[in-house]
């Protein structure tokens, strides 16, 4: 914009100096056009409304990338010469922002549509808004900005891949509301055993009478129907908030075996952090639209909040899921006082090797290999 204001005062000197040499009805002539077009151009800007209208909504065309259509529209009666949208995408989950500028010319009264790819270079919930408009005179001498607010989510998922899953019980692929012999539960009338206590176990639970009598702290095993079979949790990735890539891994990792359990028919919660208020949201999923709603909401949790697992009550990890699954950066703290009591897995990115410790498993993956690292386990 300044070197095309330069060129036409340079323009409007040279016509100057050309009347004042030879003055004659031409060179006035020209030296009053040249006056005149700039300012009758920022006349007609002046004259153009301070508002475009734009949508966003989904895609006409089907594409392996993410894209939206947006639709722009001018309401006022002076056509816009030329206008730039810059259009930012935010991933949630990531923290990154892509930006991608755009050039367009309503005319008057109208609107125009256009598919637009999003630039999304890493799986998560993105949102996408018009961070600035601005519209140009017929010269390109003067700019304005004008109002422009709308936005859209829109989620990218990761790669998915076949996890090929092996179970180490059968009980993985029953249904509901079988009884648990070896569970803790809730049912004060079904005492399966006594053990020593553990921190985290329910007050409630306490042996009182025996602990007193032996000076040593025991709890009552309780029996329990067990409503569902796998809590699938998505765990803490703080340490990896900055490299994107191995995020993209975890992510892979979350929504593959979540996929893979629900073909395989299992019974299937999962577990993420609300990113607007820190706790934990627990959801049964039953269908694939549910998966896909979940997935909407766990891919918006930005990687650097506190893993699900450590807001999880205990009582609601091991008195009713036979199997927990956590996928992160690292075991989370206080989790064989679950192991106590149930199957746990940890799917670990960074880990060299599996390793089974204090009724814990952790299984190994990396960013680059984690397809082959996972293909086959036993959950």
């Amino acid at each position: 914009m300044i070197k095309r204001r330069i060129a036409c005062i340079l323009l409007i000197l040279a016509a100057f100096i050309l009347y004042f040499f030879a003055n004659e009805t031409l060179t006035l002539a020209l030296l009053a056009a040249l006056i005149a077009m700039p300012i009758a151009s920022l006349g007609l800007l002046a004259l153009t409304g301070r508002t475009l209208k734009v949508s966003m909504d989904d895609a006409d065309a089907v594409t392996d990338k993410p894209a939206m259509k947006l639709t722009i529209e001018n309401p006022g009666f002076m056509p816009v010469a030329l206008a730039e949208l810059e259009i930012n995408s935010e991933n949630l989950r990531t923290g990154e922002t892509d930006s991608t500028i755009i050039h367009i010319s309503p005319g008057p009264k109208s609107k125009r549509e256009m598919d637009f790819e999003v630039l999304a270079g890493h799986a998560g919930r993105h949102i996408v808004y018009v961070k600035s408009a601005t519209i140009w005179d017929p010269l390109m001498l003067w700019s304005k900005e004008v109002q422009c607010n709308d936005s859209k989510f829109i989620t990218v998922m990761p790669e998915l891949i076949d996890m090929q899953l092996s179970y180490a019980s059968d009980a993985a692929l029953l249904e509901n509301d079988r009884s648990a012999d070896s569970r803790r539960g809730e049912d004060p009338g079904d005492v399966r055993g006594i053990r020593e206590y553990v921190p985290g176990d329910p007050v409630r639970n306490m042996h009182w009478k025996l602990s007193e009598k032996i000076d040593k702290m025991l709890i009552k095993e309780l029996g329990t129907p067990l409503s569902d079979q796998f809590l699938v949790v998505l765990g803490n990735a703080s340490e990896r908030a900055n490299d994107p890539e191995a995020l993209d891994a975890i992510a892979s990792v979350f929504a593959s075996l979540l996929e893979t359990l629900r073909l395989d028919g299992v019974s299937l919660t999962v577990a993420w952090t609300d990113p607007l208020t820190g706790r934990p949201l627990i959801k049964k999923i039953d269908k694939e639209e549910e998966l896909t709603a979940a997935a909407d909401e766990y891919l918006a949790t930005p990687a650097s909040l506190q893993g699900a697992f450590a807001s999880i009550n205990r009582d609601v990890a091991d008195s009713r899921y036979a199997h927990v699954v956590i996928v992160g950066d690292k075991v989370p703290a206080g989790i064989e006082a679950i192991a106590n009591g149930c199957s746990v897995t940890v799917l670990m990115h960074g880990s060299e090797a599996a390793t089974t410790e204090n009724n814990v498993r952790v299984v190994g993956f990396d960013t680059k290999t984690y397809a082959d690292n996972l293909a086959g386990i036993e959950v």
